[in-house]
């Protein structure tokens, strides 16, 4: 019995070592890594557009952003999420795979935190980018609307590119 389950284990060690995370585009990493985390990958597309989508691909301009303390893809803030995240820089949020990890885990957290389920209502994303207290009709708000707008067009994109897989 133990044997049988040694080979897929060692088999699954060695594709890991295999497996270049720079070979993957980003939408692909976070589709998986949110995924992983429990958090809807359509939000989690749909923030990453948000916060840097205006931004092109080419030469990783879309991962070096630094904006007030936030930084890269995901605009993760630095200075309350640098240790409980156990970064020893805010330079490491520079590196696309660290942020595109520690932007969903922000967001896996503050779905946690609000009670949201993978497929109820996004409203929580407002917290993501308001923080903890959500003003009427303020920033967060108006956030959590761009961020459903978004979510419907990669939605809308998935089922087209995908319609003949089920769960789209």
């Amino acid at each position: 019995m133990v044997a049988s389950a040694i080979v897929p284990a060692l088999f699954l060690q060695a594709a890991l070592r295999l497996f270049d995370p720079s070979a993957v585009k980003p939408e692909a990493e976070i589709v998986w890594v949110s995924l992983a985390r429990g958090v809807n990958p359509h939000v989690a597309l749909a923030v990453a557009q948000a916060e840097t989508g205006n931004l092109p691909e080419e030469g990783n301009r879309r991962d070096r952003v630094v904006s007030k303390g936030n930084y890269g893809r995901f605009q993760v803030n630095c200075h309350t999420w640098r240790e409980p995240m156990g970064l020893e820089s805010c330079e490491r949020l520079l590196d696309r795979h660290v942020n595109i990890r520690a932007g969903i885990a922000v967001l896996a957290y503050v779905q946690a935190a609000r009670s949201a389920h993978l497929d109820g209502p996004t409203d929580w994303v407002a917290h993501y980018n308001e923080g903890v207290l959500v003003s009427s009709g303020g920033p967060g708000e108006r956030y959590a609307r761009r961020v459903k707008v978004l979510m419907r067009r990669h939605r809308l994109l998935a089922e087209e590119r995908y319609h003949s897989f089920r769960g789209w």
